[in-house]
This record gives structure tokens, C-alpha cells and sequence, in this order.
């Protein structure tokens, strides 16, 4: 069945006008992002998330660990908020240590931050944890997940469009199942792709802002993306992949870099012709 003129038409003016009426701007980079969904619905989506995961995941017993988690988180949020961030206050937040060998973290809107205790041994130093904490943390001050929601609520409405104009019919999709994909529970080619890749470079961007201006040396973050590097093997091409691959990313990291140690010396009130040898760790790294 051939998909008519007036079909087709229509079909393109809504998402122009979804579109232009849909969009907001990430403070901290000046880039556009669709944004179709209210800051509400996707935090009261994802703490409901963050909830059942802790019923459904073990939590770890370290107590040296999730104070660690917290205390750099909080000085990340501090400083998040000091840069203009809307993020709740840092005693706000929680942060929770799930016992599970993946080498991952995440932050969710309304202060829900998870890491695992698999990412753990690429840790150092509290600088490290400042890596991936700011990166997390940037994603929900820059509304990385609602503009993922409102990535694939586009698709979804495309690919439906699409299907009434094959006589096909429309599918339904469940709004909460379209939340958890887009906290990296599943993204595909094309559409969602190149977005997930940007906002990662952004939040890697974003995070290291913060995690400079709360006091903690950026440039711990290319050993320790090279550290994960290694730890990852094998991995796939760039173009397949929702992160950019580790040789771009430490790249652009190193680039980054002299624009944030101001920040850092600051912060931290060392000077620029001061060498800050490796910081021992606060935690114990109990394997």
C-alpha cells in the first residue's frame, strides 16, 4: 500500500512543530535538546525505578564505601549547584552501593545516585570516584534522561505514523518501559544513536566542570578511563556503541583539561606550580 501525499505531509509537520515547540538548552553547553516530557513525570518515573531496584538488587555491606560515595557525591552536587545546576540540595540525595560485579554507576532525577561495587577496583583515589560521579550526575543536570524519553516517544510516534500509513495499525508501548530504556536499558541505529554519543561527550564535559570546581584533580580522569579501558577488552566499533570509544573520549578529556585545573587549584587551594603526587585513597578497597 503506497502511503499517501496528505499522510506524509502531516506526519512531517507534526514532528516540525513537536519539534520547535519541544525544545529546551543545556546551560552548561548552549546545545538544543528536544525535551517532550515535564521534569515531573520523568523524576517521579525514575525514583519509582531507583525503588524497585533496591528491592529487587543486594546492597552492599561496605560502610567505607557508601561514605565515600557520599561524601564526594554531596561535594559534586555542591558544586553542581554552585555552577547553576537545578539539583536538590546534596543532603537530599541518596547514594546507594548495589553488590554486583558490573563495572557501571548511574544517577536518576530526584537524587537517586547507584553505583556497583564491580567499578570499585579501577578506583584510586576519591578523584576517581569525582570522575565518574560528575559524569553521572551531569546526565541529570542536563535532563539527558527526559531528552532521551522525548527521543523515543518521537520514534515511537514516527514508527506508529508510519504503520497507520502501511495500513499496518499503531503498537502501543508502555510510557514506563520507554523511561527505563532510556536510562540505558536498550537504545538502536539511527534516531536514538548519535544523541546517546553526544550527551555522553557532554556529560563528560559537564562532569568534569563540577568535579574540578568541588576540588577534585582532573587529571585523575585519563588514567582512569584508560584504566577501564583495559578492564573493557574487546570492544565495539565506536558507531555501535551509545559512548564514544575510550581513545576519543580521553582525547577529548586531555583537551579539557588545562580549561579545568584553574578550577581545581582554586578549589582545592593549591597553585599552579604546585605537584600533587597521588592521593591516597579514603576508603578501603576490600575485593
Amino acid at each position: 500500500m503506497e502511503i499517501s501525499q496528505p499522510i506524509v505531509s502531516t506526519f512531517i509537520a507534526g514532528l516540525a512543530i513537536a519539534w520547535l515547540t519541544g525544545c529546551s538548552t543545556v546551560s552548561e553547553t548552549g546545545r538544543s535538546q528536544l525535551s517532550l516530557v515535564s521534569d515531573a513525570e520523568v523524576e517521579s518515573m525514575a525514583v519509582s525505578q531507583f525503588d524497585q531496584m533496591k528491592h529487587e538488587m543486594p546492597i552492599a555491606n561496605d560502610p567505607a564505601k557508601q561514605q565515600a560515595l557520599r561524601r564526594v557525591g554531596e561535594k559534586i552536587v555542591r558544586a553542581a549547584r554552585a555552577q547553576g545546576a537545578d539539583l536538590l540540595p546534596p543532603e537530599q540525595w541518596e547514594f546507594v552501593l548495589f553488590d554486583s560485579d558490573q563495572v557501571n554507576a548511574f544517577a536518576m532525577p530526584g537524587g537517586k545516585v547507584g553505583f556497583y561495587t564491580g567499578i570499585f577496583p579501577l578506583f584510586q583515589s576519591d578523584d576517581d570516584i569525582a570522575v565518574v560521579m560528575g559524569h553521572e550526575i551531569a546526565h541529570v543536570s542536563a535532563d539527558h534522561g527526559a531528552e532521551k524519553v522525548s527521543q523515543q516517544m518521537a520514534n515511537q510516534v514516527a514508527g506508529t505514523a508510519l504503520s497507520i500509513g502501511l495500513g499496518v495499525g499503531g503498537v502501543e508501548h508502555d510510557t514506563q518501559q520507554i523511561v527505563m530504556a532510556s536510562y540505558g536499558m536498550g537504545s538502536n541505529f539511527g534516531f536514538i544513536l548519535p544523541f546517546s554519543r553526544t550527551m555522553e561527550s557532554e556529560a563528560d564535559h559537564i562532569g568534569l566542570l563540577y568535579s574540578s570546581t568541588a576540588g577534585y584533580d582532573p587529571r585523575a580522569s585519563v588514567p582512569f578511563w584508560q584504566r577501564m579501558a583495559a578492564n573493557g577488552g574487546e570492544r565495539p566499533p565506536e558507531f555501535l556503541s551509545t559512548h564514544p570509544s575510550e581513545n576519543t573520549r580521553i582525547a577529548r578529556l586531555q583537551e579539557l583539561i588545562p580549561e579545568m585545573l584553574p578550577l581545581y587549584y582554586k578549589a582545592s587551594g593549591q597553585t599552579q606550580n604546585e605537584w600533587l603526587g597521588p592521593v591516597a585513597p579514603h576508603y578501603a578497597m576490600n575485593d
